[in-house]
């Protein structure tokens, strides 16, 4: 059954923001059980309007929500779960990231970077409810899933 949530408009797309707290790997699969995959974003305008969407929350959002980024597990190499480029860089800066995580999301309270969380982190998160193309889709595993 699907959770509260609220729908937006993000450059045209169609998202859900979820209600639910879930770790990345079951936010992934909320998703793609009900709507399409994790929410990606392509470009700084896009950013802009997901920032504008979580602003506007009509619930109190969790300090982070999970993105569709996942990064490599051997090395610092980024991608989007539903296959979109990542031309588009939002990751925030630093000597080293605060965690050592595969997992990404949008912080928040800092400027709505992306960084990376624990996987097991229970948050908030946005689905993209748009049919994209399959073929790009990044499959997903887990021992957990039946």
């Amino acid at each position: 059954m699907a959770a509260s949530s609220f729908s937006a408009v993000v450059m045209g797309r169609s998202v859900q923001v979820v209600m639910k707290r879930l770790c990345w790997s079951d936010a992934l699969f909320y998703c793609r059980d009900f709507h399409w995959d994790l929410l990606s974003v392509r470009s700084e305008e896009e950013q802009r309007e997901v920032e504008k969407v979580l602003r506007n929350a009509s619930f109190d959002l969790t300090k982070h929500v999970w993105l569709g980024l996942r990064r490599y597990l051997r090395g610092e190499t980024w991608f989007w779960m539903s296959g979109d480029s990542t031309n588009f860089n939002y990751l925030k800066t630093g000597p080293f990231w605060r965690e050592t995580s595969p997992c990404g999301g949008i912080d928040t309270s800092d400027r709505f970077h992306w960084r990376d969380f624990p996987c097991d982190e229970h948050l908030h998160f946005i689905c993209l409810k748009d049919v994209q193309n399959e073929d790009e889709r990044v499959e997903f595993y887990s021992s957990t899933r039946s």
